[in-house]
């Protein structure tokens, strides 16, 4: 008999493994976790925070509608010339579309610094007020927007 030629040892190489283990994913989903779970608390802040946005947003349109308001108020010359001759200070109340109530302070004062041309200066402070008192704290969110006026 003849010997019969020995094979060599044939060796499998393992293809590499496509996608993750078990053990990956759990390890994954817990640094994930470690990761996401302080950053918890930054939700409710930026929530804070974009409601605040949103209030000051509000409180400046509210500001900036009541100037024209009084703008178109005064284009009469007989309110101009009323307001000219006698200020004007009252606190009103205006809604920001129906859901939040805001209260507004215009000034109007006559700016005699050029004396051949009458002009007036309009001065409005829109504010949230907490507590209800009538009076801008200074723990209230507010905007002041200032322009003036010449005469029609």
């Amino acid at each position: 008999m003849t010997p019969q030629p020995r094979h060599p040892m044939i060796r499998h190489r393992r293809q590499p493994q496509i996608g993750a283990t078990l053990i990956d994913v759990a390890i994954g989903s817990m640094m994930l976790s470690l990761l996401l779970i302080p950053s918890m608390k930054w939700i409710g802040h930026s929530q804070s925070l974009n409601q605040r946005l949103e209030d000051r947003d509000a409180i400046l349109f509210e500001a900036e509608e009541l100037i024209e308001t009084l703008k178109v108020k005064l284009s009469d010359p007989t309110s101009f010339a009323d307001a000219y001759n006698r200020s004007i200070d009252e606190i009103i109340k205006v809604s920001s579309n129906g859901t939040k109530t805001y209260l507004a302070r215009y000034q109007v004062d006559p700016d005699k610094t050029l004396p051949k041309t009458p002009l007036l200066t309009i001065q409005v402070t829109v504010w949230f007020d907490a507590d209800r008192d009538a009076v801008l704290d200074s723990n209230e969110t507010s905007e002041s927007l200032q322009t003036q006026w010449a005469a029609p």
